[in-house]
């Protein structure tokens, strides 16, 4: 691959869960994102003229939509349900040829009931905090 080459978006996995028992939910996943939000406090200027730049930090989200999987008990709208706003691993790999993953740790929360249209796969969009940052490996 060469370097400025974009990667397609799968195939790919996300795994969410207990470590050691992590639940592969890749096949219920349509769109899944990691995003970085930034907050930067004001800068200070001394009095001999020099600008001190404000405190940078980054927040990070596991966002996206997927299909609610309510028939089973053991899948992941139950565990969003019986979990909210605990801490879960996760390890999220957008195309399994690139080989790039993130992983770490994130607070789940419940994930919507129901649907918008008569006859069609129910969904719900997501957002995870994800606890401090991701840690990223890279392919050799």
């Amino acid at each position: 691959m060469a370097v400025g080459e974009g990667v397609a978006l799968g195939p790919g996995t996300l795994k969410i869960g207990e470590t050691g028992t992590l639940l592969d939910v890749s096949c219920l996943v349509n769109n899944a994102t990691i995003t970085a939000s930034k907050d930067q406090g004001d800068s200070v200027t001394k009095l001999c003229g020099t600008v001190k730049p404000g405190t940078v930090r980054y927040d990070y989200e596991l966002g996206g939509n997927i299909d609610t999987d309510i028939a089973e008990s053991d899948g992941f709208f139950a565990l969003t349900q019986d979990q909210a706003g605990t801490e879960q691993d996760f390890e999220f790999v957008p195309n399994t040829g690139a080989v790039t993953k993130a992983a770490g740790s994130l607070v789940i929360d419940p994930l919507d009931f129901g649907g918008d249209e008569t006859g069609e796969t129910m969904t719900s969009d997501f957002a995870f905090t994800i606890v401090g940052a991701p840690t990223y490996t890279y392919a050799p």
